[in-house]
């Protein structure tokens, strides 16, 4: 065996000739995300990346894709293998499409110290693992959101009104703690231009409450989440459908009767954050938020600012699966590692600002998921409200429903709901004749993928 002797240097210039080629490495590597707009996308473009070449060397940007591009844009790139992004927005709901062109990182996890366990159970489940992957970690969480109640602090405690509606319904004026309840409050605190609420004459209507009732997504998003709240799956693990239960035929009745008479007309056109402009302006006593929404009811400019009561979905009496609060699907997304060159070098960046800047993340994506997160004074004190949020939102992460990760989900689940509180809620069908429609299609479409006979 021969070896080649080299030349020595001093150990300070080989020191500096290391450094020296190790920064000019890092200068080297670009590495490039696909992000959807919001936020998060802004803290990561204005902030992280700038921070993280300071400190680095390695290059990050980020490209904020139209939303209704943005998958397909993503798709694309990545079934054709040009490496364009190392990065890429996830959606729990799309990994079926990505999940041969993603990196498992498992090892990585373990190589660098990333701590999963510092998000709810039910966040690693839903937006780092999948059955098509089983025992890999297959994308890490940004933003993991769920629907909440929100309602206007100072009417429900002005004393006028609260004596107003012990005598009107017999009971203290609360934060509703059942969905019957929350009817009751609704309809309470409708009311026209002209009347009075809290000892002020309104010069606009005021609506009892409020979520997205626009058509496709915006209704859909509204409805399901009282669906999984009665207990509804949809299917168990056998396929076996819950749908043909009475309890849908009574949330379909529940929620046309608060949608149609205790809702605004606009709220027909809007998606899952646009009402919240309603409320911040002072036309809304209570609504469903999603936590994307938080900077625009405590803008600073409306009328709300300061004065929201935060709350879990109330329970819906006599739900199938004995929940003691409201179950909302978690939806919100998080960050697939795209299978290219610099792999290991984004997951790295990842690590560095999701959990070595885990408060500072908080603070500028104003997306909060981990026990860091709620637990910090640090991020409680960044804004006055944030300290009534924070503890509510943490109670919303404990009970929320994971979307089953079937391909046929989305067209016997998502869209099987869409069809079926859309012809509902206009009147085109009853709820007993869209039920049996519904049940009726997802067994055909679990008969054709053989999940049943």
């Amino acid at each position: 065996m021969t070896f080649k002797v080299l030349a020595t240097a001093p150990i300070g210039a080989l020191a500096l000739t290391m450094a020296l080629g190790s920064a000019a490495g890092a200068q080297d590597i670009t590495i490039r995300w696909a992000l959807h707009p919001g936020a998060e996308a802004d803290a990561v473009v204005n902030y992280f990346a700038p921070k993280y070449e300071e400190e680095t060397g390695v290059k990050v940007i980020g490209e904020i894709l139209p939303p209704n591009q943005l998958r397909d844009q993503m798709s694309i790139e990545a079934i054709g293998g040009t490496g364009r992004w190392d990065l890429g927005y996830h959606s729990p709901g799309w990994f079926g499409t990505f999940q041969n062109h993603v990196v498992d990182l498992t090892p990585w996890i373990e190589e660098y110290g990333f701590d999963i366990n510092a998000y709810p159970q039910l966040v690693i489940d839903s937006h780092m693992k999948s059955d098509a992957r089983p025992g890999e970690i297959i994308a890490l969480p940004t933003t993991p959101a769920a629907p909440m109640m929100i309602a206007r602090r100072d009417w429900m405690e002005n004393e006028a009104e609260k004596a107003a509606f012990a005598e009107a319904y017999g009971r203290e004026l609360t934060m509703p703690a059942t969905y019957a309840e929350w009817r009751d409050v609704a309809e309470f605190f409708t009311r026209d231009a002209g009347e009075e609420l809290a000892g002020e004459t309104l010069d606009r209507a005021v609506y009892g409450w409020a979520d997205a009732l626009g058509a496709g997504a915006g209704i859909t998003r509204s409805f399901i989440v009282m669906l999984y709240s009665a207990g509804l799956r949809g299917f168990d693990e056998n396929y076996q459908t819950d749908l043909d239960n009475p309890i849908l035929v009574e949330v379909s009745d529940y929620f046309v009767d608060l949608a149609q008479n205790f809702a605004p007309r606009e709220a027909q056109n809007w998606g899952f954050l646009e009402g919240l402009e309603m409320f911040r302006d002072g036309g809304l006593a209570t609504a469903v938020m999603w936590p994307q929404g938080l900077g625009t009811v405590e803008d600073e400019a409306g009328q709300a600012a300061g004065n929201v009561i935060y709350a879990p979905l109330p329970v819906w009496e006599g739900n199938l699966a004995g929940y003691e609060q409201g179950a909302p699907f978690l939806g919100g997304g998080g960050v697939f590692v795209f299978d290219t060159p610099n792999a290991e070098e984004a997951f790295k960046f990842l690590k560095w600002m999701l959990q070595d800047n885990e408060i500072e993340w908080g603070k500028q994506s104003e997306q909060f998921s981990t026990t860091g997160h709620f637990a910090s004074d640090e991020l409680k004190a960044e804004q006055p409200y944030y300290a009534d949020f924070l503890p509510a939102y943490e109670r919303v992460l404990d009970q929320v429903f994971i979307r089953q990760g079937i391909p046929e989900y989305g067209s016997a689940m998502w869209n099987g709901t869409t069809e079926f509180i859309t012809d509902v809620f206009s009147g085109d069908l009853t709820a007993e004749q869209a039920q049996t429609r519904w049940v009726n299609a997802m067994n055909q479409a679990f008969q054709a993928a053989g999940y049943i006979q």
